[in-house]
């Protein structure tokens, strides 16, 4: 199972690359007017457009052969993901909350891909909690995208604060009690992962506030509230479903 893990996983980092570099290369004009995005290759010009849609494509065709040759229902999954991501950056980035919706499958799509991977039964719970995990993040960077430039976006136009903000605690909402449903419909060791996975999103909408992570955040693994939170949840994860109580 490691195996057809770390090759799939590989393989999909590539075909989740390529999609991310042809975003660019589509955004390229308005990227480089971008206080920080101006800094990316593509749009300072290191790395030019041509060369860029050609690894791009080549990117795209080699792990989508690897990932076929993982398994038809592996290889169907991932080329689903890749036209929801062309035409989420050809079209629908365009329009508010409809944005936020094809980000959140693009992710469910991609844990999909993982359980078929290894060949394992595709839990509701997984699908729900991933989307809903997503719709908090992209609804969290629409709403730090609107104290910067709300032209470097066309969907910003269709946001405002007060917008943002309501989807993400509706969203914010929603997953939390998805999560503690989950949990109780698995055991009640599990319902030990609760304040922990609580505190994890409320640290995400904190430092969101306080510290602006919401358009990047990976920040969250430089904060050490942060980790530490993640690493006793995993630890009780871990304890719950394998310690015996299953």
């Amino acid at each position: 199972m490691w195996i057809d893990l770390i090759i799939v996983f590989t393989a999909f980092c590539l075909l989740a690359g390529s999609q991310y570099m042809f975003n660019d290369i589509r955004d390229v004009e308005k990227d480089r007017l971008h206080l920080k995005k101006k800094n990316r290759p593509i749009a300072a010009g290191l790395l030019p457009v041509k060369r860029a849609l050609i690894i791009s494509f080549s990117m795209m065709i080699v792990s989508l052969a690897i990932l076929f040759s993982m398994g038809w229902a592996v290889g169907l999954v991932s080329l689903l993901y890749l036209v929801n991501s062309v035409v989420y950056s050809l079209y629908f980035k365009n329009y508010a909350i409809v944005d936020a919706i094809f980000i959140a499958v693009g992710f469910v799509l991609r844990a999909i891909v993982g359980c078929f991977a290894i060949n394992v039964i595709i839990s509701p719970w997984l699908i729900l909690c991933v989307f809903l995990l997503a719709l908090v993040l992209a609804f969290g960077k629409r709403r730090h995208e609107l104290d910067g430039d709300i032209n470097s976006r066309n969907s910003l136009s269709q946001y405002n604060i007060k917008m943002s903000e309501s989807l993400l605690n509706s969203s914010v909402s929603m997953l939390l009690m998805s999560y503690a449903l989950y949990t109780v419909s698995i055991h009640q060791a599990m319902m030990l992962t609760l304040p922990f996975a609580f505190f994890g999103i409320f640290r995400y909408v904190q430092l969101m506030n306080l510290k602006g992570i919401g358009e990047e955040a990976e920040l969250l693994l430089k904060d050490k509230a942060f980790m530490l939170n993640l690493f006793l949840w995993t630890v009780l994860v871990i304890f719950a479903l394998y310690g015996g109580f299953i």
